[in-house]
């Protein structure tokens, strides 16, 4: 049994996997902060392996792979993008600089089947990625997650954003807002919802019309009911992607 890592911005998400296997043994999420994946580990024996794919950066990253294999003495294996590799050629001239977790997602989506699909990723950033029928990646976008849109106006304004938390919108409601935080849940998720179906009529248009929208990423829930497209969400795409690197 392998303990498959994908180190996000906010939270660390992890599954634990047998080898060739087509589900997880368990898996869960440990927000920063919360305690170790060692400290929260649910399962009577230590995995004999640990996959690692990871945008939180370096000091952090290093933390978490000294953790798992100072305390069960598991190898660690980061990922990192490649040009071309199971089923999926990137569009990066300098694959390198694609995200590990772009790319682990690219593969977990192509794992699911072998249509085309948009992958949208709501987390702490916004990605959006086009993958075609043969597995090519067609490219991306990368904007502010819903909290990033949030913090810049409270960065870059002196009197807008305030301390309340921030309230939700629901689908059907009128659009606009009657108080200032009001009116900023409103602006965030116009901002947010409109560039969603923005790249999801793009994909339609290199895609197809029969293109899988797949969302992944905390706010996947929040969003779908405002998308104004059938789309399926798929929480462990990154994961699934680290599984089928880890049988390779």
């Amino acid at each position: 049994m392998r303990l498959l890592l994908d180190l996000g911005n906010s939270r660390m998400k992890w599954a634990a996997h047998a080898p060739g296997a087509p589900d997880f043994i368990a898996r869960g999420a440990v927000p920063y902060g919360a305690g170790s994946i060692v400290d929260r580990w649910p399962l009577a024996q230590p995995p004999e392996a640990v996959w690692l794919c990871s945008v939180a950066g370096p000091a952090r990253t290093e933390a978490v792979a000294q953790t798992v294999s100072r305390s069960w003495g598991a190898p660690v294996h980061p990922i990192a993008s490649q040009p071309a590799g199971f089923g999926v050629r990137t569009a990066y001239a300098e694959p390198q600089r694609l995200g590990a977790d772009r790319w682990a997602a690219l593969v977990g989506a192509r794992s699911l089947g072998s249509g085309p699909v948009c992958i949208l990723g709501l987390g702490t950033a916004l990605t959006g990625d086009l993958l075609d029928a043969q597995g090519r990646h067609l490219g991306g976008i990368i904007a502010p997650g819903r909290q990033l849109l949030r913090r810049s106006l409270r960065a870059g304004t002196a009197q807008v954003v305030t301390d309340a938390p921030a309230p939700e919108v629901e689908d059907g409601e009128e659009g606009v807002g009657r108080t200032t935080d009001d009116c900023v849940a409103w602006g965030v998720t116009h901002s947010l919802i409109g560039c969603c179906a923005r790249i999801a009529e793009v994909a339609r248009a290199r895609l197809g019309a029969d293109v899988a929208l797949l969302l992944t990423g905390g706010d996947a829930s929040w969003a779908q009911p405002l998308l104004p497209f059938a789309s399926r969400i798929e929480p462990d795409l990154v994961l699934r992607g680290l599984a089928v690197i880890a049988d390779d």
